[in-house]
């Protein structure tokens, strides 16, 4: 098995979760990091392949804590607009949500399911 293949199925997982989350840079770059931050807190390398559904609803939960109003619909709020050129640009909600947000937060929930797999972190 393949990093590759395995976010992958961490994105697809994530797509069933949450119908509204597309294919795209962003959902690449949500995986990959909520991947690394788990794997940071585990104090691992690899993932092992019973955690990629927990951490398909981690990112779905980063795009549904990031991206719905109060009313539950997708928020798209425009940062830019140039007139000639027709360029638009959406505001970056979901990359500031992984900034702002401490692991704590980001796996709450999640911390009680993962916490058998952390390694202890051993100096030598």
């Amino acid at each position: 098995m393949t990093d590759s293949e395995q976010e992958t199925r961490i994105k697809n997982y994530a797509k069933l979760l949450n119908s509204r989350i597309e294919d795209g840079e962003l959902l690449d770059f949500v995986t990959l990091e909520v991947l690394d931050r788990v794997l940071v807190y585990l104090n691992d390398n690899t993932l092992d392949q019973k955690l990629e559904r927990i951490v398909a609803r981690i990112v779905s939960g980063v795009f549904t804590e990031s991206l719905e109003s109060k009313d539950g619909e997708l928020e798209h709020n425009i940062s830019s607009v140039s007139d000639n050129g027709q360029t638009i640009s959406y505001s970056d909600k979901v990359k500031s949500y992984l900034v702002s947000t401490d692991d704590s937060e980001l796996f709450s929930g999640f911390s009680k399911l993962l916490a058998p797999y952390r390694r202890v972190n051993v100096a030598s």
